[in-house]
């Protein structure tokens, strides 16, 4: 090997170093808790709501998200996200189809309503009925 590719080795392997130093210490300096990585849920209550009040900012993200409902979600007002964050089952697709049909149909006028969602079938209505409400 000359004396350029064994510098150029030695300045690769240096910069990966660093990249792996820096990434090594944003990892461990962020402290992130649990409930700022994965949506905090009981199946048997629901949604729970102190995971989201600890910031009075996010709060506005959350108006059809209702802990007095028994954590269900409002099909009716609730944005894509919401809709793919709170119901099991429902991705980023199925909630732009929701909100499509909600759309193009109007509002629903009752949960198994879901069914003529394209993407939506018996097996995923009865797993995301008792999260969802159509009123508030």
């Amino acid at each position: 090997m000359n004396k350029e590719k064994i510098g150029l080795l030695i300045t690769g392997v240096f910069c990966l170093f660093g990249c792996v130093c820096v990434s090594v210490y944003n990892v461990v300096e962020a402290n992130y808790t649990k409930a700022e990585i994965i949506p905090q849920w009981d199946y048997n209550e629901g949604f729970i709501p102190e995971s989201r009040a600890e910031s009075d900012a996010d709060s506005a993200d959350f108006d059809s998200v209702s802990s007095d409902s028994g954590g269900t979600v409002n099909i009716n007002t609730a944005s894509a996200d919401q809709l793919a964050q709170f119901l099991p089952g429902i991705g980023p697709a199925k909630a732009k189809n929701i909100i499509d049909y909600r759309e193009a149909v109007g509002s629903f006028v009752s949960v198994d309503e879901l069914i003529k969602v394209d993407g939506i079938g018996e097996k995923t209505l009865q797993k995301i009925r008792p999260y969802c409400r159509v009123s508030d």
